[in-house]
């Protein structure tokens, strides 16, 4: 590069990669032309440049609405075709429905997207009855068709959002034209547009956020204009959107985070830039790149929860105030006051762990006793009946009261001596110094103990009860459902009953919760109270919720349910598969069942698209390290603007790739191909980014012109070759020649099934 350079610059002429780059966005790119050629050569006024300009404009206008209707022409064609519930149509439109009904749920993905597919259902006139089990047909009454037809529009935008992204980064329209049939043509982005999925509105959305953060790039040098300050607020909506849609569009934020850092610290080295004005630049991104994509990623829940009004069990995790306010719950209505021979159900406030529960089965170590665990269903195991042994003030050491002393009737309240039965064992809830917990060893063991036998008899089966931070109409010093929540102290000393946030071995404690004793414990909330001797009230009225406590609730229990999803290493799934894998698309994914007669998807991208980008992107670091260490030794000849302009504009590229798909090795979660989607459209851009810049460097016009021509030609043919696959094969697939081009595919037979 450094030789063309020069050669170039004695023949008087600058080397192809040197365009015009002081263009608008709506000014055709034109290569290098001799003195005195004009591209327009009536455009001699400025009036007459203008009309040129127009020329460009609408020619332009064009040419994506012709891409734009291609992607229509591939997304909708035959979307209907397959009149059953197909692969996670089953999850995603019965959470749909679920905003018809209004009935609460529970996901790991945050609801805008899911509340886009609710829209669908709504305008397709569906009334929510239908519970999308896998594989069942569509009823007359859904209208599946339109609902992915809507989903569709997604992937539709995704083309003409890809041509002006690329515009935004300087590429001409023949060559942004290429890479947003890329977009449009690659076989996997298809297929999973066409279902009523979750991947399609998160595409649109990163493609929307990589099109903003590329127009704010393009306009980096024009700050506090107008047009700045659009495309600036477009990121942070963007964003707001991406995020709102699935976890993973905060890889976007990312992107735009370091973007924004790098611009950051350029302007903080400009020795004259005043205080004052650099103080602005951060105020402006702070309220466009924080404050907006908050208040959308708020603003998305804040619906969801007015959605949602019906109570059903998946809310048992949220804020009890939150759990009375919704229509048809069990709670609101309980006796007010726990007094003795009250049978209660502890929940406790550490998620994952459920209610206080025990069964007739003993630890397999430690003192051997019976187990005492978390369980997170309702289950007649969990219930526990108080019995009061000591009033609060009545004695002055704990250790003068005796286990078996007589009940006390009575409200439970602040600071007394309680015992918990267990019903169904006929057992108290007994808490050991002397052994470990089985799991965290720094904790000491909690079990259950034989009501009669001489263990209970021991103060172990003694627990002080302290009230904390109750609710503000509960706050009387008494124990009251919901509203009061306690911690647990052992009257032996510094052992408080608390869930570790371990599991049990699932061979002997079935994966439940381990429940232990230690100095720091966990709060407990009486969620159902059972007393017939007591007659019921509405505690509705007592309860107060807060939309930051549900929201903060809420993200923190999709954080909890997302790292548990974890895959089973004893298990083998043939729908999952490994990062590492992705790039090369080792193992396509097949959607639906293969038997002769049904109509049969596979996730599979276009190879070329997939395998070239991958290259490249893997590629580039090398290239980056090769410039570094030409431009150290004084061997780079680029003129360092134009270098400046092809570099950045291929990191943001090859940074959107690598953020959206290294953080996956570091998961512990299932993953799955299409994770790597996202990915794959900023590796497509960049791969076209790369084709042009590169052609242009070593190649003529004519040869940059048969470059473009044959990739596009070998897209199209490729795509078209595996087209059966995205859009249905209806016959034994045995008919369907040359699709197993690797021989992990499983096309013809899964090689990795058991």
């Amino acid at each position: 590069m450094p030789t063309m350079y020069a050669a170039a610059e004695r023949r008087g002429k600058k080397p192809a990669i040197f365009y015009d780059q002081r263009g608008t966005f709506d000014e055709l790119h034109l290569p290098q032309r001799a003195e005195g050629f004009s591209a327009y050569p009536l455009a001699a006024t400025r009036n007459e440049k203008r009309i040129a300009q127009g020329v460009g404009r609408v020619s332009e206008r064009m040419l994506v609405g012709l891409l734009t209707l291609l992607a229509v022409v591939t997304k909708l064609y035959r979307i209907g075709r397959r009149s059953s519930v197909s692969w996670d149509e089953a999850h995603f439109g019965k959470f749909g429905a679920k905003y018809i009904n209004g009935m609460f749920y529970h996901d790991v993905h945050p609801p805008l997207a899911k509340m886009l597919v609710g829209l669908s259902e709504v305008l397709g006139g569906h009334n929510g009855t239908f519970d999308f089990k896998g594989g069942t047909e569509y009823p007359s009454f859904v209208n599946y068709s339109f609902m992915r037809q809507f989903n569709a529009l997604f992937g539709i935008a995704l083309t003409p959002m890809a041509y002006i992204t690329c515009r935004q980064l300087r590429l001409p329209p023949a060559f942004a034209t290429m890479a947003a049939l890329f977009v449009t043509l690659d076989n996997a982005i298809c297929v999973m547009s066409r279902f009523i999925l979750l991947d399609a509105p998160l595409l649109a959305f990163t493609g929307l956020s990589a099109l903003a953060l590329s127009g704010l790039y393009r306009h980096r040098k024009q700050p506090f204009t107008e047009v700045w300050w659009q495309w600036l607020f477009g990121t942070g909506v963007a964003l707001g959107l991406v995020a709102s849609a699935k976890w993973v569009g905060m890889f976007a934020v990312a992107l735009v985070g370091l973007f924004t850092i790098g611009e950051l610290y350029e302007l903080f080295c400009i020795p004259r830039l005043p205080v004052r004005l650099y103080v602005k630049h951060w105020a402006a991104r702070i309220v466009a790149l924080i404050v907006i994509p908050l208040c959308i990623y708020a603003m998305c829940f804040k619906i969801h929860f007015a959605l949602l009004s019906r109570y059903d069990n998946s809310a048992n995790f949220m804020p009890m105030g939150f759990q009375t306010k919704l229509r048809g719950n069990p709670i609101s209505r309980q006796p007010y006051e726990i007094e003795t021979g009250s049978a209660v159900r502890l929940q406790s406030h550490v998620s994952g762990t459920g209610y206080l529960h025990s069964h007739v089965h003993h630890y397999p170590l430690g003192s051997m006793r019976q187990q005492v665990t978390g369980y997170g269903y309702a289950d007649a195991n969990n219930l526990w009946n108080i019995e009061r042994r000591a009033a609060a003030g009545t004695f002055d050491n704990a250790h003068d009261v005796s286990a078996t002393a007589a009940p006390i009737s009575g409200p439970i309240g602040h600071g007394d001596l309680i015992a918990l039965h267990h019903n169904s064992t006929d057992t108290y809830l007994y808490a050991d110094l002397g052994f470990e917990a089985p799991v965290s060893k720094q904790h000491r063991e909690v079990s259950a103990v034989r009501a009669g036998g001489s263990e209970a008899s021991r103060r172990n089966t003694l627990w002080r009860v302290e009230i904390v931070d109750p609710e503000r109409r509960m706050d009387d010093g008494h124990l009251h459902p919901l509203g009061t929540p306690m911690r647990l102290h052992s009257v032996l000393g510094n052992c408080v009953l608390l869930s570790s946030g371990e599991r049990l071995d699932k061979n002997w404690g079935w994966g439940q919760a381990e429940i232990a004793c230690g100095s720091h414990g966990t709060l407990w909330t009486i969620e159902r109270h059972i007393n017939k001797k007591l007659d019921p009230i509405d505690l509705g009225r007592f309860m107060s919720s807060s939309f930051v406590r549900d929201f903060a609730v809420l993200n923190r229990q999709m954080w909890l349910t997302n790292n548990a999803l974890i895959p089973d290493h004893d298990k083998h799934n043939v729908l999952e598969s490994e990062p590492l894998s992705w790039p090369f698309m080792l193992y396509p994914m097949r959607m639906v069942g293969w038997d002769d007669k049904s109509i049969k998807y596979l996730e599979i991208g276009n190879p070329l698209l997939w395998w070239g980008s991958a290259f490249l992107c893997v590629l580039f670091p090398v290239q980056a390290l090769y410039w570094l260490i030409c431009w150290r030794r004084r061997m780079l000849a680029w003129r360092l603007p134009a270098f400046r302009e092809y570099f950045e504009g291929a990191a943001i590229l090859w940074t959107g790739w690598f953020l959206h798909y290294a953080p996956f090795f570091a998961m512990g979660r299932v993953t799955y191909l299409h994770h790597y989607l996202p990915a794959l459209y900023f590796g497509i851009l960049f791969m076209a980014y790369q084709i042009y810049h590169i052609s242009s460097w070593y190649a003529a016009p004519r040869v940059m012109s048969s470059i473009l021509y044959m990739a596009v030609a070998a897209v199209v043919f490729v795509f078209w070759w595996f087209s059966p696959l995205t859009y249905g094969w209806d016959q034994p697939i045995s008919k369907l020649w040359g699709m197993e081009w690797m021989s992990t595919w499983p096309v013809y037979e899964d090689k990795l099934a058991l």
